[in-house]
């Protein structure tokens, strides 16, 4: 809400890498996350560890069959917990189908491992390029250093918080970006997203012939793919804050920036009283009017203005006197120079 004390401005927020690349990977990420839920339906189960063994699960969606009614279920930990309708079986027009994740949720809508595998890999590296992208060049400008979380940013953390909660009038911001959001982009930059990519490297049997450190780093292959799946969620948590903020922070604002580069940001007026004026420098006053050339006396100034009037000139004095002939005025120059006889 715009109040009297703040001014809108139009500030160029976004450049153009940063905008294209945003886009790229809005889009790169919602391919990731249905395709992956596709390769978790081929076995939706997980496990810590190296090895998959039965019954070992701490993690599972299934379908269970209790007198002919398929019921839907998600086990953590020995809690059983009812998803009927929502995970486990899908109801479709002829028979009910155990999926742990329905159709309208993955990337192929059919079940087909190998397809949800081959677009998971194409846009996982489309992901880590563009991601690169984003990061050398926003890097290279500074533009990346206007959301990095620093340890003065921590510190404005209770105040921003307070702020959001209504407890606190003024805001703590300094800049573009709040200290939450910044420890929301910082964290998602430098730990988030390279953990989640590393998980699925570790995954890959043809990478750990190379890099057979992989797996061992998360504690075997199927911790690497448990810590794979509950950081894809840590991702969606992500984007759906960060979908909230722009919704109740000013939707076109945002959406305006993040397509034109181009933010309607509110600066305070300031506030301070209206300053006395000055007195006025006699020794400058002065000074100045030495300065100036000496005028002219109103009877001179009066003077040259008949004499350069035509129409003056052109009309004979009203004294009767005959205006001289310019002929004859070398003639009297003359005998004024010489001087009489005694």
């Amino acid at each position: 809400m715009k109040t009297a004390n703040e001014r809108p401005e139009l500030v160029y927020r976004h450049n153009r890498v940063t905008r294209f690349t945003h886009w790229l990977n809005a889009l790169a990420l919602l391919i990731l996350l249905m395709s992956g839920l596709q390769i978790f339906n081929a076995h939706p189960h997980l496990y810590w560890g190296h090895t998959s063994e039965p019954d070992t699960a701490f993690f599972s969606i299934g379908a269970l069959n209790e007198d002919g009614d398929i019921r839907g279920y998600l086990r953590l930990y020995g809690r059983q917990i009812d998803t009927t309708g929502y995970l486990g079986v899908q109801h479709g027009a002829l028979a009910p189908s155990l999926r742990a994740f329905p159709s309208w949720a993955t990337v192929p809508g059919y079940y087909s491992l190998a397809g949800a595998r081959r677009w998971h890999f194409f846009f996982g590296w489309l992901f880590t390029l563009n991601g690169l992208l984003y990061v050398l060049y926003n890097l290279a400008v500074g533009h990346l250093r206007k959301f990095f979380f620093t340890w003065s940013d921590a510190k404005k953390v209770p105040a921003m918080i307070a702020y959001y909660w209504h407890l606190r009038k003024s805001s703590p911001q300094e800049g573009e970006y709040n200290p939450l959001q910044k420890m929301a982009y910082t964290s998602v930059l430098v730990i988030l997203t390279p953990l989640i990519l590393l998980s699925g490297m570790a995954m890959s049997p043809q990478l750990n012939v190379a890099f057979h450190w992989l797996p061992v780093m998360f504690g075997g292959r199927q911790s690497a793919r448990a810590i794979h799946f509950i950081l894809t969620f840590g991702f969606l948590s992500f984007v759906f804050g960060h979908v909230f903020m722009v919704l109740t922070q000013g939707f076109f604002n945002n959406m305006r920036s993040m397509t034109t580069g181009w933010y309607r940001e509110k600066f305070p007026s300031s506030g301070k009283p209206p300053t006395k004026p000055r007195e006025p420098r006699q020794d400058i006053a002065k000074a100045l009017q030495e300065e100036q050339p000496p005028q002219e006396s109103s009877e001179l100034r009066t003077k040259a203005k008949i004499t350069d009037d035509p129409a003056v000139q052109a009309t004979p004095a009203l004294s009767g006197e005959t205006p001289p002939n310019p002929a004859t005025l070398p003639e009297q120059e003359g005998k004024q120079d010489v001087e009489p006889k005694s």
